[in-house]
């Protein structure tokens, strides 16, 4: 089985309360990257503002912070801050494909530029005491443009590169793109994570199969639609209780912690529902289910839709 296997970062969703439930009910998994988090000016980073990536919140589940921004100076003030926090590895995130933040020539909005790319990564390697990683995609518009970028990666000494085999310009529709993942490991001298679409344990032994030199993962959507999926890969048995209870107790375990931590009922009933948009999809009546669970606007109601779906799932 190859290792490691990454929970990817889903914004708004694997936060670091998710996190730490998630990885007390589920196994499988060896680290996580968390969602990214923006430089910002000045010569200090408030703890606010790092709140996900704290280690006293961070306690069952290894993580390694991800970084978006293109100022040098900014990215090597919080990852000095972070060293000093324990962390020995940072992600720079060149592959985020909103365009809020590609216009901004951040995320993979850096990707046709790889001399800017250059300029980055040769003041902040020689500046910080952490290794880097970067997370990016096959291009913005056009995966050619890997053919300019690449070789700037294999210049500096990073930790691994962490693809997603679509351009920004593709987001998430369509089919990830295999021939230029092949392309990609062809030319990158890094180690590589394959990361997009691994929905089911036969797509991921399909995978495995086409790319025999990648060995290490990182599941998103498919982590979150089937919480048993690493377990399944690996042949882990935790419990002797039936994965409907297991959801169960996972579900409510995470409905306390966001009520403890997120004083705002509507926040609380916000992050519930974007992990239902996941969970959902691999239940009985899931477009219904999912329907009745976005329409509830309290907790009470909320609690009573899912309590339902529950009660309908094998004992």
């Amino acid at each position: 089985m190859p290792l490691p296997l990454y929970l990817a970062p889903l914004r708004g969703v694997t936060d670091y309360i998710f996190r730490s439930v998630y990885a007390a009910h589920f196994k499988g998994y060896d680290g996580a990257l968390a969602p990214f988090i923006s430089t910002v000016k000045g010569n200090s980073v408030k703890l606010t503002h790092i709140k996900d990536i704290l280690p006293e919140n961070n306690r069952t589940l290894p993580v390694v912070p991800q970084i978006i921004g293109n100022n040098p100076e900014e990215f090597i003030i919080l990852a000095e801050q972070l060293f000093a926090m324990g962390y020995s590895t940072v992600n720079w995130n060149v592959g985020c494909p909103f365009p809020q933040v590609t216009r901004k020539k951040r995320g993979a909005g850096l990707l046709p530029f790889p001399d800017k790319i250059d300029s980055f990564l040769k003041q902040v390697l020689t500046r910080i005491p952490n290794r880097v990683s970067i997370k990016t995609r096959l291009g913005l518009n056009l995966k050619s443009e890997m053919q300019r970028f690449i070789p700037v990666f294999n210049s500096y000494p990073l930790a691994e590169i962490i693809v997603h085999p679509r351009t920004a310009k593709q987001m998430y529709s369509g089919n990830v793109d295999k021939e230029g993942f092949e392309e990609f490991a062809a030319t990158c001298k890094h180690p590589m994570v394959y990361n997009g679409d691994i929905t089911t344990p036969e797509v991921f032994a399909e995978l495995t199969r086409r790319f025999p030199s990648v060995d290490r993962w990182m599941i998103g959507r498919g982590a979150i639609t089937n919480p048993f999926f690493a377990e399944s890969l690996r042949g882990i048995h935790v419990t002797a209780l039936t994965p409907g209870q297991r959801l169960k107790s996972f579900h409510d375990a995470l409905f306390e912690e966001y009520r403890d931590r997120i004083k705002n009922p509507g926040n609380v009933l916000d992050k519930l529902k974007g992990v239902w948009f996941y969970l959902a999809q691999a239940l009985p009546e899931s477009k219904t289910n999912l329907k009745r669970i976005q329409k509830a606007r309290k907790l009470d109601h909320y609690s009573e839709i899912v309590w339902g779906i529950f009660e309908e799932l094998p004992r």
